[in-house]
């Protein structure tokens, strides 16, 4: 289910030495750590099992509803929220790209288009939010004892252990692709990730439209509309061609064009109002882009009526 939740400014991305005890993977419980209250993102991949009780997450726009026996998978530099209830349980997993594949070189947005073909270990990850992944209770009391196996790994660590570890999740992944197959291949087939990217591009130019008059930035930008900074420039030159601040800056330029057509506003005030303190600047951007001054544009439309 699609939720729309209120543009923040403050929303951080975690690292795994903020918020694991290695660097490659770990697993903890409910126990170890406080859950973060307030949206987030972090770099590497999460997986959240959960033993006991409701944590109803939030996810890339998406309501999860988290119950006992369900998993929740969430891509790095997804933002998310979990609003753990009171008497939860669960298993939390943090790894690294690296842990799950050596060989791993994609970006943000080339993981939420990876080809379930070529990158099967993504898929859960790149569809969670369609459909909740709940499992029955002997499906779950198997995950339970790969969960044991995990935490063995984890706490014993010697010659086999990350292999033994990696083996773990990677049945984890696999058990869970497998379940859902028929689900997860329509998905894909859909190519639902495709109206994600719009509704984040949507965002993102509503926002940079209503803000033009501040000094906003790529982070600034990012932020409010949900997505790493990383994430918004690829998508942003993937389906405009252009780099955020060339996007930027031509919005800007369109809004004084508007703007010295229909108001009798100085050019001073127009300036300001589409984001520049300095008038000589705007007056620069101006003319590369439209080959004459703000003034002299003024004057041509006076001439023309």
């Amino acid at each position: 289910m699609k939720v729309e939740t209120p543009p923040s400014v403050d929303i951080h991305t975690y690292s795994m030495v903020e918020r694991s005890e290695r660097f490659d993977f770990e697993i903890r419980d409910q126990s170890t750590r406080v859950p973060i209250a307030k949206p987030h993102r972090h770099e590497h991949f999460q997986i959240i099992a959960n033993q006991a009780g409701n944590a109803p997450h939030l996810l890339g726009g998406r309501r999860i509803e988290s119950v006992q026996g369900s998993i929740v998978f969430v891509l790095p530099y997804r933002v998310h929220l979990a609003m753990v209830e009171p008497g939860t349980r669960y298993q939390l997993i943090n790894f690294s790209s690296k842990f799950l594949r050596p060989d791993f070189e994609l970006s943000p947005l080339e993981m939420e288009e990876a080809s379930i073909v070529k990158y099967p270990e993504l898929t859960p990850f790149i569809y969670q939010g369609w459909f909740d992944f709940v499992f029955d209770e002997k499906e779950f009391a198997y995950i339970e004892t790969l969960l044991e196996r995990l935490h063995d790994a984890h706490n014993n660590r010697r010659l086999g252990s990350l292999d033994r570890a990696r083996g773990a999740l990677f049945e984890i992944i696999g058990m869970t692709t497998e379940k859902f197959a028929p689900q997860l291949q329509v998905l894909a087939d859909k190519r639902v990730y495709i109206q994600d990217h719009t509704d984040a591009l949507r965002r993102v130019l509503k926002f940079i439209d209503e803000n033009l008059h501040r000094e906003i930035g790529l982070n600034v930008v990012a932020e409010a509309a949900y997505l790493s900074p990383n994430y918004l420039s690829q998508l942003l030159k993937k389906q405009t061609g252009l780099a955020f601040v060339d996007w930027l800056t031509g919005r800007r330029m369109e809004r004084a064009q508007h703007m010295l057509t229909h108001t009798t506003d100085r050019v001073s005030a127009i300036a300001n109002k589409v984001g520049f303190t300095d008038e000589a600047y705007f007056t620069r951007r101006f003319t590369k882009r439209f080959g004459v001054s703000p003034s002299a544009y003024r004057r041509s439309l006076r001439d023309i009526g």
